[in-house]
């Protein structure tokens, strides 16, 4: 089978309902907040290049992922072919593609290293797409090694490491690569992952490259012991509170005192309706019943638990975690 074939043709339907020639948003009187979230908004809009997506299938191993994904789905009718595919790509981003770095081992001795601060990025890191350059230095030898924090996907492709920034932004990209409509979910909280919609299924399915977790939405806050505020999913077909999927209790919430909720509301409407000012009115009302469907669904979680594997986080050091409320443990 070609399987280069079929992604484009998979990657050809998904984007009858995506333009990659999106428009900016127009600037409007807004808080802190709101600004954040348009300007995070246009993180997805990345996904959407033709080149970067055929640097992707040109890395990705397409027979085996495929090969892999027909045989689980001949044995777990309930997820689709397209789901056991992302799941097969989370099991190979954690293991065979990204790293985790806590800090970088030393080139000259192999030491470990600590990390001793932070400089600004040369022009040409921060046309790479490098926030910052942290300092790792050798615990042994005193050589200092450069971790740049970069946020380009087309960088990341090829550089393969970082935090749950790098790996939510660069997995969520091979999602779109493959033909999944994706959202790359931001967490005000310090927690970036990754929705894919399940065609099958007719939802979204929250996935986290990091945990290799797959539909396990209850992970942060019965697992990892989070507590988070917002939850907000950007994608180029708008943006999304899912807060509700990812906080089932009270005591999982923190206060959502950033903006007012009408004017969180109104913010997110206007990134929708800038995403879909160029596709038609039958897939615009298309992606509003979806929208309908998913509004009810999140309405419903309130106050329920869903049933799901609540196991402490994988990636990152123990210090690390545990700064960050995010080991499990209860205070």
């Amino acid at each position: 089978m070609d399987y280069s074939s079929l992604v484009s043709r998979v990657s050809a339907k998904a984007k009858n309902i995506i333009s990659s020639r999106l428009p900016g948003l127009q600037t409007s009187e807004l808080n802190a907040f709101g600004q954040t979230l348009k300007s995070l908004s246009e993180t997805p809009l990345a996904y959407e290049d033709s080149h970067l997506q055929d640097k992707a299938l040109e890395i990705l191993p397409l027979e085996r992922l495929y090969s892999e994904a027909e045989e689980d789905a001949q044995k777990d009718k309930i997820w689709g072919l397209q789901d056991h595919l992302i799941r097969r790509l989370l099991r190979w981003f954690k293991h065979d593609f990204f790293t985790w770095v806590n800090t970088l081992p030393c080139t000259k001795c192999n030491g470990n290293t600590v990390s001793v601060g932070a400089r600004r990025p040369t022009y040409q890191e921060r046309l790479d797409g490098a926030g910052n350059i942290e300092i790792h230095r050798c615990q042994a030898c005193g050589h200092t090694e450069d971790f740049p924090r970069y946020n380009k996907v087309g960088i990341l492709l090829e550089y393969r490491k970082g935090r749950c920034g790098e790996w939510a932004n660069c997995f969520t990209f091979l999602c779109r690569a493959l033909g999944s409509r994706s959202r790359w979910v931001w967490n005000a909280e310090d927690h970036v992952w990754t929705e894919v919609y399940s065609e099958t299924q007719q939802r979204w399915v929250h996935c986290d490259a990091c945990e290799e977790a797959w539909d396990n939405p209850t992970l942060y806050s019965q697992g990892w012991n989070k507590k988070m505020s917002y939850v907000i999913g950007f994608s180029t077909e708008g943006a999304t509170d899912v807060t509700n999927r990812y906080i089932r209790k009270d005591e999982y919430a923190l206060p959502r005192n950033k903006i007012s909720e009408p004017q969180l509301k109104s913010v997110l409407n206007e990134i929708k309706h800038t995403r879909r000012s160029l596709i038609s009115p039958e897939e615009k009302q298309a992606l509003q019943d979806q929208d309908e469907k998913e509004f009810l669904e999140l309405a419903n979680y309130q106050g329920l638990l869903k049933s799901g594997i609540m196991a402490p986080r994988e990636s990152g050091a123990g210090e690390w975690t545990k700064a960050r409320g995010e080991d499990g443990s209860v205070p």
